[in-house]
């Protein structure tokens, strides 16, 4: 029987964006596999680091492997690779082992090129040289958006047929009940709002939507912002300008309560200057949440025709789009109408069931063609 294992790094790591794709993934691929009840002969693990919290699961085994003393990166490279020397070892969460035997890894965009002043030095340095040698090595290589296919094979320098693209799902949060009492909580009982979410980095652009709202001059409305920060991954953001508009900062949230939020928001504002997907606005379309969304990057490929678009670059134009739908409840109604059909296009089923015939397609190659 042939082995697939599973980097479970994630497990350890506090969940952002490439942590919430895998275990969105894994979790998707678990319902499969359990489905089938080990019809195809293939053995999936998850390897974990000690610490690591892997969910329940009935498809694929957890095995904890090695030592995390040194550090999750030191894991990565030394113990996972010899953990999985006798299968093939999938990477969900960007990073993955500069020296493995058979490998698939997923490099989600090409920030650490497009964006080098969006990291930390040491950060960036390293991924620029990780994704150099796996976009060399590994027998295959994913990403998420035709975007980030077109960006990682001209930084890359390989060929279009090396990579494929296996779009993330947004339907994750659809069957999370919501925490109604976390608006009361964060003190937003009452009142109307606009809502940001993602890391705080300079590529979520929230200084420039903190500007729109000062621009948009509604004292009725607020602007809350959440999600949490990884220092030691991104440059610091910069101060918000002109933030005279209330901007209320709620850092790391849970499911429950990001779902209440986006049930609750007049809209969700996206104006990132770059994404290699961006799962917000798919969350906020599967919450019945109005997306105003950016016009950059991998957002319009994502959102299609269920969103109203702005300049990143320009304040002003963001605060237009913000008043008309904060204006416009017609228009709020179409935009969740169309986020509804268009969610319901990136499920994480769809995103497992073509992970798992590429990978039960490589198993079948002889390991030197593959």
């Amino acid at each position: 029987m042939q082995t697939i294992y599973l980097n479970g790094k994630f497990s350890a790591q506090a969940t952002t964006g490439v942590q919430r794709v895998a275990r969105c993934m894994l979790g998707a691929l678990d319902l499969r596999l359990g489905r089938e009840a080990g019809e195809r002969g293939v053995r999936w693990v998850l390897l974990c680091p000690p610490g690591g919290e892997a969910p329940p699961l009935r498809g694929i085994e957890v095995r904890m492997v090695g030592s995390t003393r040194a550090g999750l990166h030191a894991w990565e490279q030394w113990f996972l690779p010899r953990a999985a020397r006798d299968g093939l070892l999938v990477s969900l969460a960007g990073s993955a082992p500069a020296w493995a035997g058979r490998q698939v890894c997923t490099l989600h965009d090409a920030a650490v090129f497009d964006r080098p002043e969006a990291y930390s030095p040491l950060f960036r340095d390293w991924y620029r040289w990780l994704f150099k040698r796996l976009a060399r090595t590994a027998v295959a290589v994913n990403t998420v958006s035709e975007f980030s296919k077109r960006r990682l094979v001209a930084r890359l320098g390989v060929a279009g047929e090396r990579i494929t693209v296996i779009h993330n799902g947004g339907d994750h949060l659809q069957h999370v009940a919501a925490a109604p009492s976390f608006l009361a909580t964060a003190g937003l009982s009452g009142r109307r709002f606009v809502l940001a979410v993602g890391s705080d980095n300079a590529n979520k652009n929230f200084a420039g939507v903190a500007e729109a709202m000062a621009v948009l001059g509604d004292d009725q409305v607020s602007l809350v912002i959440a999600g949490g920060r990884r220092g030691a991954v991104f440059a610091p953001a910069g101060a918000a300008a002109r933030e005279s508009t209330e901007v209320i900062r709620l850092g790391p949230v849970t499911d429950a309560e990001l779902r209440a939020l986006y049930a609750a928001a007049a809209a969700l504002v996206f104006a990132s200057s770059y994404e290699g997907f961006g799962l917000p606005p798919l969350e906020a379309m599967s919450c019945a949440c109005p997306v105003v969304a950016s016009s950059a990057a991998a957002v319009p490929e994502v959102c299609g025709d269920a969103a109203l678009y702005v300049d990143p670059d320009s304040p002003a134009d963001i605060a237009r789009r913000l008043a008309r739908v904060l204006a416009d409840a017609p228009l709020r109604a179409e935009l969740v109408a169309r986020g509804t059909a268009r969610v319901a296009l990136f499920t994480w089923d769809r995103a497992a069931a073509a992970l798992q015939a590429q990978l039960e397609a490589l198993l079948s190659r002889p390991a030197e063609a593959a």
